[in-house]
C-alpha cells in the first residue's frame, strides 16, 4: 500500500512555477527545487517523476489557473465587448503588479524553444485564449455592438499576439510606456469596429 504523501501538492506546484518564472527550467536545479518546495528528492521523483515532469505539470497547472480566471471575464454576464475591454485594460497594469520574472507561459516560450513537451503545452494555453477573445468578438458582433463585416478570427488572433508581446515587453525595464501605447492601440482597434447606438 503507497504511502500517503506528506505534503501539499497544490503548495509545491505554487513554489516550484515561482521557482521556474524566476529562472527557468534550465536554471533551476534539483537542489534549488528539493530546498524551496521542502521536500526530498525522493518525493519528487514519486510524485512528478522529474524535475521536467514538475515543470510540465506547474507550466499546465499555471497555464489552467490563467485561463480560466480570463475565459470567466470574457463569458461573463454583459456586453462582452465591454468584457474584452475589461480584460485588456488588465494589461495596462502589468508591468507593475506582475511578480518582475513576468508570466511563466512567457518564460516557457522564450526558454524552452526546443522542449516539444512545453511548447505544446504554451500553444495551449496561447490558442484558449485566442478562441475566447474570437468567442467574445463574435457575440458582439451577434448583439449587433461591433460591425458585422469585423473578422473575429483575425482581430482575436491580432490581440492574443499583442498580449502575449506586453506579457515579454515585461522583462524590459521601464516598460510601463511602452505597454500602455500597445493597450491604447488595441483599445482604439476595438472602438474603430463599435457600433455606436443612435442618438
Amino acid at each position: 500500500m503507497p504511502r500517503p504523501k506528506s505534503f501539499d501538492e497544490a503548495q509545491v506546484l505554487e513554489g516550484a512555477v515561482a521557482l521556474f518564472r524566476e529562472r527557468g527550467f534550465e536554471g533551476t536545479s534539483m537542489p534549488d527545487l528539493t530546498r524551496k518546495l521542502g521536500i526530498c528528492r525522493q518525493s519528487l521523483y514519486n510524485t512528478f517523476g522529474d524535475k521536467k515532469g514538475l515543470y510540465l505539470k506547474a507550466l499546465e497547472n499555471y497555464g489552467n489557473k490563467e485561463a480560466q480566471s480570463k475565459l470567466a471575464l470574457l463569458q461573463g454576464p454583459g456586453s462582452p465587448l465591454e468584457n474584452l475591454r475589461t480584460l485588456i485594460r488588465g494589461f495596462a497594469s502589468y508591468a507593475t503588479t506582475c511578480p518582475a520574472e513576468g508570466c511563466l507561459t512567457v518564460t516557457a516560450l522564450v526558454n524552452s524553444r526546443e522542449d516539444a513537451d512545453a511548447l505544446a503545452a504554451v500553444s495551449q494555453h496561447v490558442q484558449s485564449l485566442e478562441n475566447g477573445i474570437e468567442c467574445a468578438l463574435t457575440r458582439a458582433k451577434k448583439q449587433g455592438q461591433i460591425n458585422a463585416h469585423t473578422d473575429a478570427a483575425s482581430l482575436a488572433r491580432y490581440i492574443t499576439t499583442s498580449l502575449y508581446g506586453i506579457g515579454l515587453l515585461v522583462r524590459l525595464p521601464d516598460s510601463s510606456a511602452r505597454i500602455a501605447a500597445t493597450v491604447s492601440h488595441l483599445m482604439e482597434s476595438l472602438q474603430r469596429i463599435e457600433i455606436q447606438p443612435a442618438a
